[in-house]
């Protein structure tokens, strides 16, 4: 049992850390393209070679790979959870102005 767990979550890494280094590629790929039109081009690239960097660390380093892809989906959730108390703050912002308008 422990021993699928072990490949489950090498698997994962690597397919993460590939995602990575894609992303990161073309990140690079469309930000040398824009560089000239405008400062967001370079940094499209700075991002892309750190996104690349941190790939082929993910992918050779397994044990801090899987501490990564855990510590970004905590914050994803962490940050997720926020974005949901605020919706339902302008949500009931929201609903209230209508009913304002509906019934004057």
């Amino acid at each position: 049992m422990l021993l699928h767990l072990l490949v489950t979550m090498k698997t994962l890494t690597v397919i993460f850390g590939l995602w990575m280094l894609i992303t990161g590629v073309l990140l690079v790929q469309s930000g040398w393209s824009l560089r000239s039109k405008n400062s967001f081009g370079w940094i499209m690239v700075i991002a892309g070679v750190l996104s690349a960097v941190a790939a082929v660390m993910m992918v050779f380093n397994i044990g801090t790979g899987a501490v990564g892809i855990s510590t970004l989906l905590g914050l994803q959730v962490l940050l997720t959870g926020i974005a949901l108390v605020l919706l339902s703050f302008t949500k009931k912002i929201v609903g209230a102005g209508l009913r304002i308008k509906l019934n004057p």
